[in-house]
């Protein structure tokens, strides 16, 4: 009877077990509390170690994202995206179209600059660009910039219109924040020209272009065609004080054949110092 009862009993734990196990049961209860002042530790060492001590947080990086793009519908000048070119385009040239609007949306998030308010112009529901972006841009619906339906010379009084087209004979020379300015949302792989000239000529509405002439030697047409992006780009810096120069140097890709007035002229000499005909060349030798 007695072994029984021993049997049944359970054996005594040490001293060692014994607070092992009160401590497994105090990390079980408060397990949540342990984890978040270990987190909280590791935050602030980063902090330390951090050489910008004024750099956000991932959390509140977005939270300012945010902001930023609540408070771009608000910002003037507007600049909206005409997207009523949806058939004169292939679909492959449709999307390239809507990744070239995500990269404005993307320069208002990330740019500390004064931001645009972004629209999107005769911007239809049942369009293929809005299917492609529901498709492909799960957070589309959300997105800060304002759409609507109507064409933009409905929308806007057409005195404050300018729209933004290579084939303008007026030169663009300041961003004026009482303009609304329109870029064709038309990418174009064979560069159909004149399309939105001869819309905005039906229409009268006040055109310009970017003086790319006035900052490089003889581009020919197609240099003059930017992407979406890249338009919307040179408006928002230029927009921000920075010279017309700086902004083409920074966005238009060199690899195109860009070449800047001042880095021709110096070509222009090397060459004639080459120039076994030119007059100066033999007075060098002499």
């Amino acid at each position: 009877m007695t072994d029984a009862k021993l049997c049944d009993s359970e054996p005594e734990l040490s001293k060692n077990a014994t607070k092992k196990l009160k401590r497994i049961e105090y990390i079980k209860c408060h397990r949540k509390e342990v984890r978040g002042r270990g987190k909280k530790e590791k935050r602030q060492q980063v902090k330390e170690l951090d050489p910008d001590p004024e750099r956000l947080s991932k959390r509140d990086r977005i939270q300012h994202e945010k902001e930023r793009l609540k408070f771009s519908q608000s910002c003037f000048p507007r600049v909206v995206v005409d997207c009523s070119y949806e058939s004169l385009m292939s679909e492959k040239e449709i999307n390239k179209s809507r990744m070239q609007i995500l990269r404005c949306y993307s320069l208002l998030k990330s740019s500390d600059t004064k931001p645009f308010h972004l629209h999107l112009g005769n911007f239809q529901d049942e369009s293929l660009l809005n299917k492609l972006f529901k498709e492909k841009t799960p957070n589309f619906e959300s997105m800060c910039m304002t759409k609507f339906t109507e064409p933009v010379y409905e929308k806007f009084d057409r005195k404050d219109l300018v729209y933004l087209t290579p084939d303008s004979p007026n030169m663009l020379t300041v961003v004026d924040p009482d303009k609304v300015y329109v870029i064709g949302g038309f990418v174009d792989d064979d560069i159909k020209r004149h399309t939105s000239l001869n819309i905005c000529k039906m229409h009268g509405i006040q055109t310009a272009c970017l003086p790319i002439a006035n900052h490089f030697v003889k581009p020919n047409h197609k240099q003059e065609v930017l992407t979406i992006n890249q338009v919307f780009e040179i408006l928002l810096l230029v927009y921000n004080g920075i010279s017309w120069k700086e902004t083409f140097d920074k966005v238009l890709p060199q690899r195109k054949g860009y070449v800047p007035n001042e880095d021709c002229s110096l070509l222009l000499e090397d060459c004639s110092l080459l120039d076994p005909n030119n007059s100066d060349t033999d007075r060098v030798k002499s």
